[in-house]
């Protein structure tokens, strides 16, 4: 049973007409796809648009995946980012642990 705080199974497979080999498959390429070295980057050279398309499409995936924590961290770091904006770096460093956490989370899911 998957950890609910990282990955919602239950809404994740509904996403994927409960598709279990689908779903795995999918959370499999999650940390290949969210390009967290980019993000680090980005954020160290303050170029906050970059960071922002970078958590713009992390939320995308996280969303279609019901990896809810990261996900709603996400949401609250691309309101940060928009447009540019300085994201506070108490949310830069929670977008990074719940990626370190939510990667760990699906590596025992697949197990």
């Amino acid at each position: 049973m998957a950890d609910k705080l990282f990955i919602n199974q239950e809404e994740g497979l509904k996403r994927v007409a409960n598709n279990e080999v689908l779903f795995k498959k999918l959370l499999g390429k999650f940390a290949a796809s969210v390009k967290i070295d980019d993000f680090k980057v980005a954020v160290n050279e303050k170029n906050f648009a970059e960071a922002g398309e970078i958590v713009h499409a992390a939320k995308g995936i996280a969303g279609n995946l019901a990896l809810n924590a990261f996900y709603d961290n996400s949401v609250i770091l691309m309101d940060q980012l928009r447009g540019g904006g300085t994201p506070e770096q108490a949310n830069v460093d929670l977008f990074i642990s719940l990626y370190d956490e939510t990667v760990a989370a699906i590596e025992s899911y697949l197990a």
